[in-house]
């Protein structure tokens, strides 16, 4: 019996589990923290919540860690539309939670489907790639990747939930890559996306700051009219520098109608998002370059962040003595910037200690994608991998000032139930593919 348990045991990477387990601790410590009133020397409880979410999320991993991750494979199309079935009734009829329509609400607790369409997603687009890893490389075939990940991507945003919408882009890009995607075409589409957002970004921050541009021009731009002329006449030129190709086949009209067709599309889709992206959302993406911009609104929350992070010193202010989160001046402490709490408490050096935590998992989960045997098992540790890596440097950017604001939790750290325990489901995968390799 004894030698069953310890066999059993040798499949788990002992210092992986514990440093997952240690970060969930100083978490959930940093969240009684967070919860504390220094004034009734009360605590608002949140803190146990997490513990519960804890031992469920542990006792999740382990089960899934026992399953082979190639019947995860084999049934990722299923376990994709059951979570994107439970994601339309969310985004239709969930609870609404801080102007958020994303959790499904069971009245003791609540979960937020959102969470887990990542982990499916994962799944399912790593199962695709390794069926035409021979032919990911014509265009065509990046069609049915991109409905995988833009179906629940159009349905988060919608809810609406932009910081959660935009992680499955990054994640989505990495495992082209990893599934062996043209270059070309990957930075192709990058450049699109720049474009797209880089134009309403411009005119948000012209127009929001006070720069004095006078003159037709800015009118102009703002109300589209130009880039539907420019956008127009480089995808015509586009055209033609292609059609000539076809026949000539010279380099000299490829290196045109490529580019052209780039930024066609980019201003296109600019308009697009001019249209659909919310005041609010746009304010939070510009005051990442400049708080002070608006210091009492958007950009408050970057502003009290940093005098958090920059007044933890080297050791910190102490357990519970932290100013700005135990005054109420820090918001969403317990979420969004519960490491600007941590480095305000624990100082550079409790900072430290958890992103060394942070990288000895990421290490072990690209070590687990490069001596995977089979393309499936790569894919799918190296884009669990990808998600936890995105997650940690939004949400810590986020914190320091140098990411938009975009409510994204820091893994393993945040209140949470739904993430955590979709975290700890993704490391059982890990694990599950680690212990198979080996």
């Amino acid at each position: 019996m004894f030698k069953t348990i310890r066999s059993s045991f040798q499949e788990y990477d002992i210092k992986l589990l514990i440093s997952i387990i240690a970060l969930i601790l100083i978490g959930i410590i940093t969240i009684y923290a967070t919860g504390f009133d220094p004034i009734e020397k009360v605590n608002s409880g949140l803190y146990k919540k997490q513990l519960l979410w804890f031992i469920l999320g542990i006792i999740c991993m382990f089960a899934i860690s026992r399953v082979h991750y190639r019947i995860l494979g084999d049934y990722s199309l299923y376990i994709y539309l059951v979570v994107l079935f439970f994601l339309i009734l969310t985004t239709i009829f969930g609870a609404k939670i801080r102007n958020t329509r994303a959790w499904i609400n069971f009245g003791f607790f609540a979960i937020q489907p959102s969470e887990f369409m990542k982990l499916a997603t994962i799944l399912l687009l790593s199962k695709y790639l390794e069926l035409r890893q021979f032919d990911i490389k014509r265009l065509r075939e990046l069609f049915i990747p991109f409905a995988i990940v833009g179906v629940p991507v159009l349905l988060i945003y919608m809810q609406p939930d932009f910081g959660t919408a935009m992680i499955f882009i990054p994640i989505f890009f990495a495992l082209l890559f990893l599934g062996g995607a043209d270059i070309l075409q990957l930075i192709s589409i990058l450049g699109v996306a720049t474009i797209a957002l880089f134009v309403p970004m411009m005119l948000t921050y012209i127009e929001w700051s006070g720069i004095n541009i006078s003159g037709g021009f800015f009118s102009f731009l703002k109300g589209n009219e130009l880039l539907y002329i420019i956008s127009g006449s480089l995808l015509a030129v586009s055209i033609i520098s292609f059609i000539l190709y076809f026949f000539f086949n010279s380099k000299v009209y490829r290196a045109i109608y490529i580019p052209s067709f780039i930024i066609s599309a980019g201003l296109f889709l600019s308009v697009i998002i001019q249209k659909f992206l919310k005041e609010y959302q746009k304010r939070r993406i510009l005051v990442f370059l400049n708080p002070d911009l608006d210091p009492y609104g958007s950009g408050y929350n970057v502003i009290q962040s940093k005098i958090a992070i920059g007044s933890g010193g080297i050791i910190g202010k102490g357990f519970l003595k932290g100013s700005q989160s135990q005054l109420g001046f820090l918001p969403e402490k317990s979420t969004d910037f519960i490491f600007s709490v941590i480095s305000e408490e624990w100082g550079f050096i409790g900072a430290v200690i958890v992103l060394l935590l942070f990288g000895y998992v990421l290490y072990k989960g690209f070590m687990i994608a490069l001596k995977t045997q089979d393309k499936f098992g790569m894919l799918l540790a190296g884009g669990i991998t990808c998600m936890i890596f995105f997650h940690v440097i939004i949400n810590i950017g986020m914190a320091l000032g140098i990411m938009p604001v975009t409510g994204l939790p820091l893994t393993f750290l945040s209140y949470g139930g739904s993430n955590l325990i979709m975290s700890l489901l993704s490391i059982g995968i890990l694990i599950s593919i680690d212990s198979r390799t080996r």
